[in-house]
């Protein structure tokens, strides 16, 4: 072999070997988001216990009825409805990334005492619910779809249904409010305005790497395992379409989704809308920081937008 030949062999292992490493890391990345390890009901019990989110006591005093339903994409999907007596007003609860529907029960007695039935979803891949993978809004939407016209069947035709979404939760919201124009208000907790975006700052933040071409090698990688290309979970190129009233909220210190994508969400929304940046709240803690405005922003919003 001569040295021609001998470069050409060492160049195309070195490209090869490039090649490997970049989708090996794309399918660990893909991973972390599509496939990750989710906690289970009694660790995100303990956790929201431990936490002081709610007591045992006001646990076990809700009057929690189990629901499965069919997922358009065919699997169960699994919820806890809390009634309220002949109310035709509900909202639904849609948690954050890795965790159950028990990350929502924080938030219930702020909506109860409006009068509102809680419906707290278990995510697909999350929890009860079945599901390949999670997507991030992009197969969750329909879901969500399916779990309005549970409740709709359940408390009639006309009825007031509105979400509220922690994290995850919101980017699951904003992702079907783009696409399904019924919902009465959307109250968004930590939003996300491109998933390409958050993750290009996540990889620099965490790992001290470039998007390129990790991002792009994970993106591709998630689409072939039955998920999404990241480019396709962008709640802010399709914010104009949103026709329902939405209110953000935003941990002033959050730095895990910084408070920029619900500024760029709110700018971008032509509906009626509020925004509130808690200080000092790092992420998925605003209403732990300040429960007291927290409650006074919905009620504020209810009031801007005539829901009684």
């Amino acid at each position: 072999m001569n040295k021609a030949t001998r470069a050409i062999t060492a160049g195309i292992i070195v490209v090869l070997t490039v090649i490997a490493l970049v989708a090996g890391a794309g399918y660990y990345f893909s991973g972390l988001l599509i496939t990750p390890r989710v906690k289970g009901y009694d660790e995100t019990y303990r956790i929201e216990i431990s936490n002081k989110r709610f007591t045992e006591e006001f646990f076990r005093s809700l009057p929690m009825e189990e629901v499965f339903i069919q997922s358009p994409h065919g699997f169960p999907l699994h919820a806890v409805f809390i009634p309220e007596r002949d109310s035709r007003k509900t909202v639904i609860f849609v948690h954050g990334h890795t965790f159950t529907l028990m990350g929502a029960i924080k938030y219930v007695e702020l909506f109860r005492r409006r009068g509102f039935n809680c419906l707290l979803v278990d995510n697909r891949y999350h929890g009860k619910s079945g599901g390949p993978n999670s997507t991030f809004g992009f197969y969750e939407r329909d879901d969500l779809a399916a779990w309005m016209d549970w409740i709709l069947a359940r408390t009639g035709a006309g009825s007031v249904i509105g979400f509220h979404g922690e994290s995850l939760g919101s980017a699951i919201c904003l992702m079907h409010a783009i696409n399904d124009g019924r919902a009465a208000f959307y109250v968004l907790d930590g939003a996300t305005a491109d998933l390409e975006d958050l993750l290009a700052h996540k990889l620099k933040m965490d790992f001290g790497l470039p998007a390129f071409p990790l991002m792009n090698a994970a993106s591709l990688v998630s689409k072939l395992r039955g998920a999404m290309f990241f480019e396709e979970v962008s709640p802010i190129r399709g914010i104009g379409k949103i026709k329902s009233p939405v209110l953000l909220i935003h941990g002033a210190a959050d730095t895990f989704i910084p408070p920029d994508h619900s500024r760029r969400l709110y700018r971008g929304l032509r509906t009626k809308k509020m925004i509130w940046l808690c200080p000092g709240a790092e992420h998925s803690r605003s209403v732990l920081v300040d429960r007291a405005i927290y409650d006074r922003k919905i009620g504020e919003f209810f009031t801007m937008t005539g829901i009684r």
